[in-house]
């Protein structure tokens, strides 16, 4: 308005500037008797008022115009201004095009950022371009052209980012005209949230669906919101149907005031879980496991009560029989050395015996009614145990080997035998599986067979240097003697050292070796004050407290001495440096071999670990890692290897106490 304002004072101005000056110019040149105040206001001739009203009009009427094209002008700049602001500072990507071609003429940060473009990339290109669905240029014309082309409400498709990947989109587009030019405003959404969302809900649905427990929901009128199909059949109801109908129709007076105290408490916000007695039209009386839960919205407000129910009468009734069972060959279930586990039909653990606490690590009061699933080392394992139930169905029992895994996170091979507990009819009721740690007999075959190839192909290639050399001092056929002695010399040592490691793991793996308790602190100091009188030029440095007990074999002192050996002999330092410490973590005790040397090789670090059998390519070095490996495995420790700051290694052993095995 203020503008406004100024242009029309501005054009009356002019127009009385031109009466002014027309007045002078009169009073100068053609009326010289007559005043020139006269001929400004009170003398004015009728043609010359004529004259100057007509200039002053229109300069006016020029100013009404200007003024009224200005504030329009501004009036658009501030609408455009304010649909800038309000395209930039949408949450959805929002796309301006040219309506004919489809060519992007404008976007909004949101959708640059969404997209992974800057503006002045996305400019000009094709939104089908962004759309895998049109790479044929052809069909985006046509889809352009179409109705559903012209008017898009709530179309679904999909846009690809500037990396490549896809999403999908929710587009809507209307046609709008600005300063005379004909624009297409898109809006697109990323709906990959929904759709996950949608996607979740259609497993979740289908789960429900398939299960086999009767499952329901109420609301807090108590009618059906839900039922799936197992719960509408054993009701004998109609899964079209059942949604709004009350509880208490369905299934009976009696039975309802039965559990409607259950019911009143879900709707209170707690979870009830009970047993109830159920007689069916077909299948007489049942068992039923009845969980109620209260159903909360998103403000956690309760507006209803899910049901979970399941008829445990078959199981039960084995249980039942197991116990009965137990009671008269309870001495013998104790006694056997294998790991027993009990198991219904849904896999679900019924009874262990005291060989399975002792393998698994698990009492029965901690795995009673859950699933078989945690005790395995992968969902792998599970499910082929699950299809090998299934496929041994018609067979007394079979036997399977098994990857399991312990409560302390320790994995094994376990033979199994399982065995299908039947009823009277002879359906399957339950399971039962002895395992048996296998781990010892597969690693002694493995490992026995492996180390004989390693030392057979270096037996020959060590050899083959010792008679290379020795052929040639026979022949004369070399001046210096002395250097193709030291390389026999020093072959056959190395070769030496590989058959004493050899046999060494060899006499390990040969016999059981058992876990005990050792004092770890007594075992590094004196592993460290015979490497110290064994290697006086190196720095052997002990840090440890005064005692600290673990679980290992008896070779814990070899594993030290070797790892300890190696970081010396290997050292390219004139003095090699090693701290030795012991030290506690918690219930874990912790002995570390740290030194300053050029670090182990990756190939011999991972046999250190655990991650790789040793190979043909190892000789002395590799072996005696490998031995290192093994002693702590068969301890139940673990190794890690880290590097050290600046430079070497650190090689941890981690082994148990004897408070945290028992």
């Amino acid at each position: 308005m203020r503008i406004t304002r100024k242009i029309l004072t501005l054009a009356t101005g002019l127009g009385v500037c031109v009466w002014v000056l027309d007045a002078a110019f009169d009073a100068l040149l053609f009326y010289d008797e007559t005043p020139f105040l006269a001929l400004l206001v009170t003398g004015v001739p009728p043609h010359e008022l004529y004259i100057r009203s007509l200039i002053l009009v229109v300069f006016v009427v020029f100013g009404i115009v200007v003024a009224r094209l200005v504030e329009g002008m501004r009036e658009r700049e501030r609408d455009m201004t304010l649909f800038r602001r309000l395209v930039d500072e949408a949450t959805d990507s929002v796309f301006v095009m040219d309506p004919k071609t489809g060519v992007i003429t404008d976007v909004n940060d949101t959708a640059c950022d969404v997209l992974g473009y800057d503006r002045s990339t996305l400019v000009g290109k094709s939104v089908a371009e962004l759309n895998p669905e049109f790479e044929d240029p052809a069909a985006f014309r046509e889809f352009l052209d179409s109705p559903e082309g012209r008017t898009l409400e709530y179309y679904e498709t999909a846009h690809v980012r500037a990396d490549g990947t896809t999403f999908p989109v929710e587009i809507s587009a209307s046609d709008v005209t600005i300063g005379g030019d004909s624009y297409r405003i898109a809006i697109a959404r990323d709906i990959s949230e929904r759709k996950e969302r949608e996607r979740r809900i259609t497993h979740y649905k289908q789960a429900v669906e398939s299960s086999r427990d009767l499952l329901a929901a109420v609301d807090l009128d108590l009618r059906f919101l839900f039922a799936n199909d197992a719960y509408c059949r054993f009701h004998g109801l109609e899964a079209k149907t059942v949604r709004g109908q009350t509880l208490e129709s369905t299934i009976g007076q009696a039975a309802f005031e039965q559990i409607e105290p259950q019911l009143l408490d879900a709707l209170e916000g707690e979870r009830v879980e009970f047993e109830m007695t159920w007689t069916h039209a077909a299948q007489g009386t049942r068992i039923l496991d009845i969980r109620y839960f209260p159903l909360r919205d998103d403000d956690g407000e309760i507006h209803g009560v899910g049901a979970s129910l399941r008829d445990v009468t078959d199981r039960n009734e084995m249980i039942e029989d197991l116990r009965k069972s137990r009671q008269r060959y309870e001495s013998l279930f104790d006694s056997i050395r294998d790991a027993i586990l009990v198991a219904d039909t849904d896999r679900r653990i019924i009874d262990c015996n005291p060989a399975f606490t002792e393998l698994f690590g698990y009492s029965l009061e901690e795995i009673e009614g859950k699933s078989t699933e945690f005790i395995y080392e992968s969902e792998a394992e599970f499910e082929a145990m699950e299809e090998s139930l299934g496929r041994h169905m018609n067979d007394p029992t079979f036997v399977q080997t098994v990857h399991y895994e312990k409560k302390s996170g320790q994995t094994f091979p376990g033979e199994t035998n399982v065995f299908y507990l039947r009823d009277r009819d002879g359906e399957v009721t339950g399971f039962i599986g002895l395992v048996r740690d296998v781990s010892d007999r597969v690693a002694r075959t493995t490992q026995i067979r492996t180390i004989d190839r390693v030392l057979r192909h270096n037996l020959t290639n060590d050899l083959t240097v010792i008679l290379g050399n020795a052929e040639v001092i026979a022949r004369g056929e070399t001046d210096d003697l002395k250097a193709c002695a030291e390389r026999i010399i020093r072959t056959g040592e190395g070769l030496q050292d590989t058959v004493r490691k050899e046999r060494e793991i060899t006499n390990f793996l040969a016999e059981p070796r058992p876990t005990v308790e050792i004092d770890a602190v007594s075992v590094a100091e004196s592993v460290v004050t015979e490497i110290r009188e064994r290697h006086p030029g190196a720095d052997v440095t002990l840090q440890a407290p005064a005692d600290e007990s673990v679980l290992a074999v008896e070779y814990l002192d070899r594993a030290i001495e070797e790892l300890l050996e190696n970081a010396i002999v290997h050292s390219d330092r004139s003095i090699p440096s090693i701290t030795v410490s012991v030290g506690r973590t918690g219930e874990v005790i912790e002995i570390s071999i740290a030194d300053d040397g050029p670090g182990i090789p990756e190939m011999e670090r991972q046999v250190l670990t655990g991650e790789r059998n040793i190979e043909p390519l190892f000789h002395g070095r590799g072996i005696g890692l490998w031995l290192v490996h093994l002693i702590v495995q068969y301890s139940d420790g673990t190794l890690e290897f880290i590097e050290n700051d600046p430079r070497g290694s650190v090689v941890t052993v981690r082994l148990q106490t004897p408070g945290e095995n028992q």
